[in-house]
């Protein structure tokens, strides 16, 4: 998904030329790749090196920083003649890892906080598929042989958090910048970033906690989305049929039910979730507020829950890691793992949140019946409006999915109602040209226009303003148009997931279960470049993803609906 993450990483440049021309630039990529093939560099073109010394920006990342190798002595690197040249392998200075080192992303173990007096040893881990373990299959046939192998991840394995080795100061949404001479001219044609290393999600061959032993808590928070049932239904089956636990509680109404009068925990099985995944909502409900820690760490010690999973987005995480921190001042063997939930797919780094394609496809129905109106009558004008609070990424994928959309307006981009380029000169052309415009809003969009409710929700959002009805009145009264108006917002969110989201959210449950067996706290799950990851929650909640107004994604929008930049 050709989205920008809030942190950008660390990178070096590299410098192909003398400062005096643009020559060599185009050449670059080709020296780079022959390079990494074991090849010498092409005549009279001069070898980049990264030197191991190079200074980086410290670990706390606040933006990028490009620091110029240049190979300034022509002596210095090697001719094609040069039997002895020899180059250096392409990750060996700047993918070299240890655990530990400072492009590990580490994550807090049991290890480092529990104070109990009975010892964490790690034990050897129940977990087995049929592929696996030893099975009777019965009728005679041979037992399945032992085959660790095929189920166990090392926990040496490691993730690339991010996949873009090299990069362009002057490409399309580049993360870094290129340092220039006198003249103005770069001297440098590509960027190295340097890689930060995820812990690779999966079973664990040593566990930390005895199964029988186990108590576990799932708990949601914040609004509905598509696929919390599925997330349930697998951290429930992994947990049973994977481990072996028998003692699992649904916490029903977000984090006030650990300690809200009159809230009973919903117990769960295999057996009570066998359907969950083709139903919308949530079994144990949803709510926002009830994040007293105190009382909530109060109350997982006196019912002995030594695992919570907590579903929910940046602002239930942030709640999740507080939780988790004061679990371990505490001292106590307790797990805390989070599950990264959020229709409008605003959390950091990981590829995307589960519920956000249903999200997508089902507001394709909304927005294919604004369509119809609008082409059915005269200047007609359908408007939708869809989730998306700070983030418009529901608004531009479905948008984009849908084809016939004319203006996608997000709240990462103010727009302007008058004048020349403002929205309403464009729609007045696009009646004029094509008899109809099809419009879609983010529901944040354009908050400069509305009076919002004033203060904050129970999970500390700031109330909106409803910008839809505004938008529709404003275009009424600008030209003569049939304006049709439609909010989907709680059909989108309160139906079941699609079949991809269902298996996202299996993959999901079944790490959370595996992360948290192997002793982790304060982690979130997610997939990274594909793969599924342990990350600290810290990373998660550094700040919440936008989208890139100068990214692919919305530019391949604007070429799909001809927009302006509406400025």
């Amino acid at each position: 998904m050709a989205t920008t993450h809030a942190v950008a990483p660390r990178a070096v440049s590299l410098t192909t030329r003398a400062r005096s021309g643009r020559d060599g630039r185009s050449s670059r990529a080709t020296e780079i790749a022959r390079a990494r093939r074991g090849r010498p560099p092409a005549e009279n073109v001069r070898a980049a090196t990264i030197p191991s010394s190079l200074p980086i920006a410290p670990s706390s990342r606040p933006r990028s920083t490009t620091v110029a190798a240049v190979a300034t002595d022509s002596s210095a690197a090697s001719s094609p003649e040069d039997s002895s040249f020899e180059p250096k392998p392409w990750w060996e200075e700047k993918y070299t890892w240890r655990i530990g080192g400072p492009n590990d992303i580490p994550c807090v173990h049991l290890k480092d906080v529990y104070r109990g007096e009975t010892p964490l040893e790690p034990q050897p881990s129940p977990f087995c598929t049929r592929s696996s373990c030893p099975v009777d299959l019965g009728g005679g046939a041979p037992r399945t042989p032992v085959n660790l192998n095929r189920v166990f991840v090392s926990e040496l394995d490691r993730v690339l958090l991010k996949s873009m080795a090299f990069g362009s100061p002057d490409s399309l949404s580049a993360e870094c910048d290129a340092t220039c001479d006198d003249d103005g001219e770069p001297v440098c044609d590509v960027c190295a970033f340097e890689p930060e290393f995820c812990i690779r999600a999966g079973p664990r061959a040593e566990i930390y906690f005895d199964p029988p032993t186990v108590h576990a808590a799932i708990v949601n928070c914040g609004g509905l989305c598509p696929g919390i049932n599925d997330v349930i239904r697998s951290v429930v089956t992994t947990l049973e049929v994977g481990y072996g636990v028998q003692k699992i509680s649904g916490i029903r109404f977000g984090f006030g039910g650990f300690w809200k009068d009159g809230v009973e925990n919903l117990p769960l099985s295999r057996k009570s979730t066998s359907a969950l995944q083709q139903q919308g909502g949530s079994i144990i409900g949803c709510g926002r507020g009830g994040g007293d820690v105190p009382k909530i760490v109060d109350s997982i010690e006196s019912q002995g829950i030594n695992m919570v999973f907590v579903i929910g987005g940046n602002g239930t995480h942030a709640g999740a890691n507080a939780v988790s921190k004061e679990c371990a001042k505490r001292g106590l063997k307790v797990s805390v793992v989070g599950i990264p939930k959020t229709i409008d797919n605003d959390i950091l780094h990981i590829d995307k949140t589960f519920g956000f394609d249903t999200a997508v496809e089902e507001a394709q129905k909304a927005i294919q019946a604004a369509a119809v109106e609008a082409k059915s009558a005269l200047n007609g004008v359908g408007v939708v409006k869809l989730m998306g609070r700070q983030s418009g990424f529901i608004a531009l994928h479905a948008s984009l999915a849908n084809g016939n959309v004319d203006v996608c307006l997000i709240p990462e981009l103010p727009f302007a109602m008058e004048g020349p380029t403002g929205v309403v000169a464009h729609v007045k052309r696009l009646l004029d040209n094509q008899g109809h415009a099809i419009i879609v809003l983010a529901e944040g969009a354009g908050q400069e226009y509305v009076q919002g409710a004033g203060g904050v929700d129970a999970g500390g959002n700031p109330k909106l303003g409803d910008i839809g009805p505004w938008f529709c009145k404003r275009l009424k009264q600008e030209m003569s148009a049939d304006v049709k108006y439609i909010d989907p917002t709680y059909m989108v969110r309160g139906c079941a997931a699609n079949a991809h989201d269902s298996i996202y959210c299996a993959i999901l449950g079944q790490n959370a279960v595996h992360g948290a067996m192997a002793g982790y706290t304060g982690i979130s799950i997610g997939m990274v470049n594909t793969h599924a990851v342990f990350l600290p929650i810290e990373r998660l909640i550094e700040k919440e993803r936008l989208v890139d107004p100068d990214g692919r994604m919305w530019q391949r929008l604007l070429t799909s609906t001809g927009q302006p930049d509406f400025y």
